[in-house]
């Protein structure tokens, strides 16, 4: 029977760096098990292998090793998870949980815990022992006291040598809690990002830069009194995060919300509200409670934690979106005991609560824009067009003019009269992206004046002359009418050709006929029908009141 001299000796969190599979697994092991900071693998001591045996080959003495196995990989060492813990913006306190395992099989003693903890709230604290292969479970908590950001390293420091580090940073986020005053109304402000190549015939080339539009509010504030809060704000807090109410979307709680509910009754219903976003509580005496949504029906908000206050039926409730303040902020002192203020937030939330949605009526493959402008305000159109002018400054410049055609910025503005409205509305603009996808949208021009009824089957169109057959053949822009029946009709076609007649009138022929005979009295308008898309990236929705919006549209023509 073969003797084994030497010794096999294991020291905790000791010993030389193995090669082979250990290096290979630790390089490669999946995150849960990493461990955030180098614990060297076990090693076996070599030692001399002596045999008893008669025979004179079992008589020599060889040195070796040990050789190590996979226990070697999975075992003797400490195990943390998570090694990093980001909590984000935290509206609410946030409890995340670490686990500790032994891999040893001796105890092993956490004696000491290194770094800042203020603002954290540890559910341990050294000494704490730890038996062979146990598995410990520890509560850490981002509570709201303390500094605005915490960003800190906690290494835990074990009895027999080495050490695990623990990384955890957070900010916290403070409620805009001044009310809006709607004298100045709400600018709720959609910017995407493309970029346009435009060649010398005027086709374009559009390509989408940005997934998700950048958003921002714009609203006024208005304090007096003795409060001070807006000053404290903008000493305090200006370049942090901020959670700002969607005062648009504010609704008055119809029932009382106690201290562990977690269901409420609020109607979300073309709001801004959305899973893992926020809502605000709050009363007009300014306090407030933040509150994270976990999920949401048409009438009701589950909370991912309970409701902390006591807020009775009367109470203000809106959605909340993360944003920042510019660097430079003004405020208005009329008095000594006035305080106003336009503020205008960029928002980090950026999670869409819309769906890009297409035109009820489609025409030569694109969507439509056949909402009637508000003409409140003149409509501006500017003629602009894509012209090379040579000029040597010796003689008459040389101007060419390559699409031979204008290409038409119109500013349509249109009123929203209520939230679903809107809703609709809002999921057409975010079908456009921006300046990328175009969309037909009749002049609202009466450019075309219908001279005489026509039949049922007709696709000859009787117009007041207007030199269409001189100068409208085949001219981008000029080639689609829309015809708007006084019922809310409309009827879209394809002019295939403008004829002369006589001075007073001209044939317009179209590639199919409307199906009913009809009478020029019985159009609300007929006009030309272009082919645009968006002139700017950035749109604004002006909100007169909480229901109540206006929208201003630049649109460019292009070439079809």
């Amino acid at each position: 029977m073969p003797d084994f001299a030497g010794a096999f000796t294991s020291s905790v969190l000791g010993g030389a760096a193995a090669a082979g599979m250990n290096n290979l697994w630790d390089d490669g092991r999946p995150e849960y098990y990493a461990p955030t900071t180098v614990i060297a693998a076990i090693n076996g001591a070599v030692g001399v292998i002596v045999s008893g045996q008669p025979s004179p080959e079992a008589l020599i003495a060889r040195a070796g090793a040990h050789c190590a196995t996979f226990s070697d990989d999975y075992y003797h060492r400490i195990y943390l998870s998570p090694s990093r813990i980001e909590f984000g913006n935290l509206v609410i306190p946030a409890t995340r949980t670490v686990e500790v395992w032994n891999a040893f099989l001796d105890p092993v003693t956490i004696f000491q815990l290194d770094g800042d903890t203020e603002g954290l709230s540890l559910g341990f604290f050294p000494p704490a022992r730890m038996r062979g292969l146990e598995d410990i479970f520890y509560e850490v908590t981002a509570t709201l006291d303390g500094p605005s950001f915490v960003d800190t390293l906690l290494t835990l420091h074990f009895s027999a040598g080495g050490t695990r580090n623990l990384a955890i940073s957070y900010g916290r986020v403070l409620v805009m809690g001044l009310l809006h005053d709607w004298q100045g109304g709400f600018t709720e402000r959609l910017e995407w990002l493309t970029d346009v190549l435009t060649m010398r015939s005027g086709a374009e080339q559009r390509v989408r830069l940005r997934a998700d539009p950048r958003r921002s509010f714009e609203f006024d504030v208005l304090e007096y009194g003795n409060s001070g809060q807006l000053d404290l704000l903008m000493n305090v807090w200006q370049s942090r995060v901020y959670a700002v109410p969607v005062w648009t979307d504010r609704a008055w709680l119809t029932a009382a919300i106690y201290p562990g509910d977690t269901v409420l009754a609020v109607s979300t219903t073309d709001l801004d509200y959305h899973a893992g976003g926020l809502a605000i509580v709050g009363s007009t005496a300014g306090a407030t409670e933040a509150l994270e949504v976990l999920s949401l029906t048409a009438d009701t908000l589950t909370l991912k934690r309970p409701a902390l206050g006591n807020w009775p039926a009367g109470s203000w409730i809106a959605p909340a979106r993360l944003g920042r303040l510019p660097a430079q902020q003004t405020v208005m002192r009329p008095t000594a005991a006035i305080s106003q203020a336009k503020l205008r937030f960029e928002l980090d939330d950026l999670a869409s609560t819309v769906t890009a949605t297409s035109s009820p009526i489609q025409y030569r493959g694109y969507d439509t824009l056949l909402r009637h402008p508000n003409r409140v305000e003149d409509v501006s159109v500017d003629y602009q067009r894509l012209i090379d002018v040579f000029d040597h400054e010796t003689g008459s410049p040389a101007v060419i003019d390559i699409p031979n055609r204008p290409f038409i910025v119109r500013r349509f503005q249109f009123l929203v009269p209520d939230r679903a409205d809107l809703t609709a509305l809002r999921g057409w603009i975010a079908a456009r992206a921006g300046r990328q996808v175009p969309f037909w949208v009749p002049t609202w021009e009466r450019g075309l004046e219908v001279a005489q009824p026509f039949k049922l089957d007709a696709t000859e169109v009787m117009v007041y002359a207007r030199g269409f057959a001189t100068y409208y053949q085949a001219m981008p822009g000029r080639q689609d009418v829309a015809f708007l029946h006084n019922n809310g009709t409309w009827y879209l076609r394809k002019i295939t050709a403008f004829e002369f007649v006589d001075g007073v009138v001209e044939r317009m022929r179209i590639d199919a006929a409307l199906g009913v005979a009809w009478a020029p009295s019985d159009f609300r308008i007929v006009s030309f029908l272009e082919l645009p898309r968006l002139e700017s990236d950035a749109l604004e929705i002006f909100f007169e009141t909480d229901r109540v919006s206006r929208v201003t549209l630049p649109l460019r023509s292009i070439n079809g």
